[in-house]
């Protein structure tokens, strides 16, 4: 197994929890959060600033069905059947809506990104603002996203308090009333903004 405070030993295991953390799909925080290890003590061990303890491998190995021993043992193969592990799948289930957990998410969090940090400071939101509106400012970035994908961001943003959200009737491009209600974004109350153009 080799000595444990060797350089190459500590690189090794290093490898072996970027490959759990890869196999699984999680970025660092979602494994802090899975393992209920600390970030901080997470990237203490990714950058070899710290080295692993018994207890900490076996903290990480829980959810995957893995011993800390297995994790430390370098002939130990570890294979993608972690990836099926019950209490992975739970965590997946339990924690959709934290998009930063996953990697499978990244591209997503970019355009997630883009919208929180260059679109919702901006005056767009200083109004009530309907997904189509959204739409087009994006466009005129180019970027192409579809209203689904637009109106899953800004309800995510609505859910961390980034965006207020409420129902009004559609206006069409033409200025026109629709029939049907839709929710509409602002970043102040919109209660507010009713109270303005009144």
């Amino acid at each position: 197994m080799g000595d444990k405070n060797t350089a190459a030993y500590n690189t090794a295991i290093k490898e072996r929890l970027l490959k759990i953390m890869e196999i699984a799909g999680l970025e660092i925080s979602g494994l802090a959060e899975f393992t209920k290890i600390s970030d901080s003590h997470l990237y203490a061990l990714l950058n070899g600033t710290r080295n692993i303890t018994g207890e900490t491998a076996d903290k990480i190995g829980t959810g995957f069905k893995l011993q800390g021993a297995q994790i430390l043992n370098l002939n130990f193969e570890i294979t993608s059947q972690i990836r099926k592990a019950p209490l992975l799948l739970e965590f997946y289930e339990s924690y959709l809506g934290n998009p930063e957990y996953f990697t499978e998410t990244k591209a997503e969090r970019k355009d997630a990104y883009y919208i929180e940090h260059k679109l919702v400071p901006s005056s767009l939101f200083e109004k009530s603002v309907y997904v189509w509106e959204v739409k087009e400012a994006c466009k005129e970035d180019n970027k192409d996203f579809t209203s689904k994908e637009i109106s899953q961001k800004l309800n995510y943003l609505v859910q961390k308090n980034k965006l207020k959200s409420a129902k009004r009737k559609l206006k069409k491009k033409d200025g026109e009333d629709g029939n049907r209600e839709v929710l509409v974004y602002s970043r102040v109350d919109i209660k507010d903004i009713d109270l303005i153009k009144n």
